[in-house]
């Protein structure tokens, strides 16, 4: 496989304190950074979105997508690439789980694609839901109300915009999908009750 730009032997030289040091490395962190806009007049910015988009960078966009396709699959050692692709989040696996799902693909296959765009995705993922659940597999729609369910839980969506989707879960046909608005409904009441100005706090072991 061809190495990238911000990929092979790099050495910096640099001051340490009245010291110069310099230090080999395996990533060009200058180059990725120029890559990635990080780099202004007088200071850089960074942070979990741009650290994220740089390590689907390093690791690689067609490393990533091969994952999916490796989880979709469910060939041994799926769920540890299910686990890095949760963790990472990046763009280049929500898109191949979207060609995925939106392909001619077996059901179990485009399933199993909706299944795992539940955990890669982010807030973008409220309007993938929506196309899922009209989709004609059930299984495809429960999955797709899944992520409404995990942007949620994990507060990647904000319930004030979920309003619409969450009643289309309730009055869908599937039974599976009003199971999950049911669900979503109620931890979304126990939340906000706990959180709530002298609310008790939850002891429950």
């Amino acid at each position: 496989m061809a190495s990238l730009p911000w990929q092979g032997a790099v050495q910096v030289s640099f001051m340490f304190g009245t010291q110069r040091a310099s230090v080999v490395g395996l990533v060009d962190w200058h180059a990725l950074a120029q890559k990635l806009g990080t780099l202004r007049d007088g200071g850089e910015s960074g942070g979990s979105d741009l650290g994220r988009q740089a390590l689907e960078l390093i690791v690689g966009v067609d490393s990533l997508r091969s994952a999916v396709d490796y989880y979709v699959a469910g060939a041994p050692g799926s769920e540890l690439a299910r686990s890095v692709l949760a963790l990472l989040k990046p763009l280049s696996a929500m898109e191949r789980c979207l060609e995925i799902a939106r392909s001619e693909a077996d059901a179990e296959s485009r399933r199993s694609a909706v299944e795992l765009l539940r955990m890669v995705a982010d807030g973008r993922g409220i309007a993938w839901a929506a196309e899922f659940l009209g989709d004609e597999d059930e299984g495809v729609q429960v999955w797709g109300a899944g992520i409404v369910d995990q942007l949620l839980w994990s507060g990647l969506a904000d319930p004030e915009d979920c309003g619409q989707i969450l009643e289309a879960m309730a009055t869908h046909p599937n039974v599976g999908v009003q199971r999950q608005a049911a669900f979503v409904r109620s931890f979304l009441a126990s939340r906000q009750k706990a959180a709530e100005p002298g609310a008790a706090p939850d002891t429950a072991i």
